[in-house]
């Protein structure tokens, strides 16, 4: 091995700790094709390896790191970091070192503040590169944040000892204090456990503001107050807790949101700082979108009144801690956006609520109907519900209250009846059916005598007139509960008028009120608009049937009269109720000649003796049933002749009705024979032969 060291300017110092001075050393030597130099200071007889030269760095991996914004890599203390170095004279050999002094390249590494590392092999590459090496760098575990660290490296020969001690090499050198030679230190802000900690308790007031601001600002004013006076004892002490905060919308939704966006950051900086940057990005993501997101506004949306009732606590602090901003900000808000007045329901919108939670509260079905009909009763028109004036039963006011008259107005089952005169859209009187209780229809008295002594005022609406007007005039009943519907005419070339289209009454409203149909025993349709007819009707008798008179008749009797036997008749006898006999067939019979009328000018001649004025003679069988219309008879019974009068409706010889086979009994051995005599001037009756009333069905 041949070499030459040439050197001029040697000083030689000794010092207490036997190190070697050197002022300047500058040799040119050949040392395996190498060229070295010594500068600096060393220990005595030390002559080291002329260091390579670092021209920059690159961060290949680490464990935590991050690019500073003078772009000078930032690792953290304690970790570690694969490192590529480019420049030149790299050896297998090269150690490297990181210390935190400022010092020219080539300068003598004083204080290394790290432990040595080595070249590692490269994958990347076939062979060893002398311009780029990778390093796995370990940063200082005890070191300083915020520091930047240089490099120093060291270089042996390959005859020499790879001992640091035994090599005379053995000198760190510097190699530079450029940005792009150097690497930055920094710490995570505080110890794992605590960041832990505190990530948790941000996640769960994250999820807390989260649920809150739904849970509490979707239930506003108005809803609280609904609470407090209709909720149940929970619900109104928990409405009691909110409301004052609730009050305050805007304040306490900047509160919650500063609040929110305070701890999701604080969250995201910690989890940062525990992790690399992407799993930070997506942990925190996750943890915030299912843990405080999703799941506490799930929860919230069902019991946000219980929740926010037990955290008002946290509420107000919060309200307290973010008032400097959040205070200011619901103030502009309140002057852009107006005063929160809470949610304002229309007609349409409470109606539609309502049916929407039919099945979710406990109203009935007719009582939803009620509320919609009772919400759209301000929006419907006369015109809609009117029965039109076609429809309706009228009489005109020339007509008679005969006694027809009078069956066909209690057969129409009507209470009221208009009365018209010409036309029929000319209304001019109401006939009440209670008028007619002291009326005779013998006497044949004109409708219009009637209606002018009573003086019925008629009551008209227009035909647009909303419902809910009309049914507080007929609440007051000043008018009635009939009013008769007008329409301006503007056809033709005259003037308009007023015509009457319709008619509408107390009934009408109600039934559009309730939503449904309202029918009494005398209705024939269930609705006067569609025409639908009554599925069940109970068929009330037609007294028009007793108003004529039959040929077949010698005595006439009055229609009332005979109606009322007819009626005593189907109620009272057993053989002639309706289980036995047709009505039809009774009132056939009644037409037939079956009326007998004694008259007696002077009951002081009266006679017992008589036989025209025997009804029945005690001993003697009859076959015929006699129902007493008018007068009065006396009845004869038993040994003891004991004597009493009957008046009109008593009926006697029932049994002739029967057709059970009898024997007559003995005069002496009967005990209970009866003599009736007629006891008055004029005495109606009805003779019913069982004979012939046999032969008839």
């Amino acid at each position: 091995m041949n070499h030459c060291i040439q050197s001029w300017i040697v000083m030689i110092t000794f010092s207490n700790d036997y190190f070697l001075n050197y002022a300047e050393i500058n040799c040119n030597s050949h040392f395996n094709g190498n060229r070295f130099c010594f500068r600096g200071r060393g220990r005595r007889d030390a002559a080291t390896i002329e260091p390579p030269r670092l021209y920059g760095l690159k961060v290949e991996s680490a464990d935590d790191w991050n690019l500073g914004d003078d772009s000078v890599p930032e690792i953290r203390l304690g970790s570690k970091a694969i490192v590529r170095m480019f420049g030149d004279r790299f050896t297998s050999e090269t150690r490297f070192v990181l210390t935190s002094k400022s010092m020219p390249a080539g300068s003598h590494c004083e204080f290394p503040a790290s432990e040595e590392f080595k070249i590692i092999s490269d994958p990347s590459a076939a062979e060893q590169s002398q311009t780029s090496v990778l390093v796995n760098l370990q940063m200082p575990v005890n070191g300083l944040p915020n520091i930047l660290y240089y490099f120093c490296c060291k270089q042996f020969s390959a005859n020499e000892s790879s001992s640091p001690s035994s090599s005379p090499h053995n000198v760190w050198m510097h190699l530079g204090t450029e940005a792009y030679q150097a690497v930055r230190s920094y710490d995570k802000l505080l110890p794992s456990y605590i960041s832990i900690i505190i990530i948790i308790g941000c996640l769960c007031f994250s999820a807390l503001f989260s649920g809150l601001n739904l849970g509490l600002m979707s239930i506003d004013r108005t809803d609280l107050k609904i609470i407090q006076n209709t909720g149940t004892k929970q619900e109104r002490k928990y409405a009691a807790a909110i409301a004052p905060v609730r009050s305050h919308g805007n304040y306490l939704l900047c509160s919650i949101l500063l609040g929110n966006v305070m701890v999701n950051s604080t969250f995201t900086i910690l989890l940062d700082d525990l992790t690399s940057g992407l799993v930070a990005v997506v942990a925190s993501t996750l943890l915030i979108v299912v843990f405080g997101e999703i799941s506490p506004q799930a929860i919230c949306s069902r019991h946000g009144l219980a929740v926010g009732a037990k955290t008002i606590w946290i509420t107000k602090t919060v309200m307290v801690v973010t008032f400097p901003l959040s205070f200011p900000i619901s103030k502009i808000l309140d002057l852009i956006l107006g005063e929160e007045i809470g949610a304002v329901y229309t007609r349409e919108r409470l109606k539609e609520l309502v049916k929407l939670t039919t099945e979710y509260n406990d109203l009935q079905k007719d009582e939803v109907n009620i509320i919609s009909g009772a919400l759209d009763l301000c929006q419907k028109q006369v015109k809609e519900v009117m029965t039109v004036l076609d429809d309706v039963y009228m009489l005109p006011i020339d007509a008679i209250l005969d006694f027809e008259t009078v069956s066909e107005i209690m057969a129409s089952g009507f209470s009221r009846i208009p009365v018209f005169e010409g036309r029929r859209s000319n209304v001019v009187s109401l006939l009440y059916i209670k008028d007619l209780a002291l009326i005779d229809p013998d006497d044949n008295i004109p409708l219009k005598t009637h209606c002018e002594f009573y003086q019925s005022a008629c009551f008209f609406v227009f035909e647009d007139m909303t419902l809910d007007v009309v049914f507080k005039s007929f609440k007051d009943g000043a008018r009635g509960h009939m009013a008769f519907v007008h329409r301006v005419n503007n056809e033709g070339e005259g003037d308009p008028f007023y015509e009457t289209v319709g008619l509408i009454t107390l009934e009408d409203v109600i039934e559009e009120l309730i939503q449904s149909e309202i029918n009494d025993e005398t209705d024939v349709y269930t609705d006067n608009r569609s025409k639908r007819r009554r599925k069940e009707r109970t068929i009330k008798t037609d007294y028009k049937h007793f108003a004529g008179k039959s040929e077949n008749q010698k005595i006439h009797v009055s229609p009332q009269l005979a109606l009322a036997a007819f009626q005593f008749l189907t109620t009272t006898v057993e053989a002639f109720k309706p289980e036995s006999v047709s009505e039809v067939v009774l009132r056939r019979l009644l037409l037939q000649d079956i009326y007998m009328q004694i008259k007696v000018k002077d009951k002081s001649t009266l006679s017992k003796d008589d036989p025209s004025l025997v009804i029945y003679e005690q001993g003697k069988p009859v076959d015929y049933f006699v129902l007493i219309l008018e007068g009065r008879v006396e009845v004869i019974v038993g040994r003891e002749s004991l004597m009493f009068e009957s008046g009109p409706f008593t009926y006697f010889g029932s049994q002739a009705l029967s057709q059970s086979a009898g024997v007559v009994s003995n005069k002496k051995n009967n005990s209970n024979n009866k003599t009736v005599y007629n006891n008055n001037n004029n005495n109606h009756y009805l003779y019913n032969n069982n004979n012939h009333f046999h032969n008839n069905y």
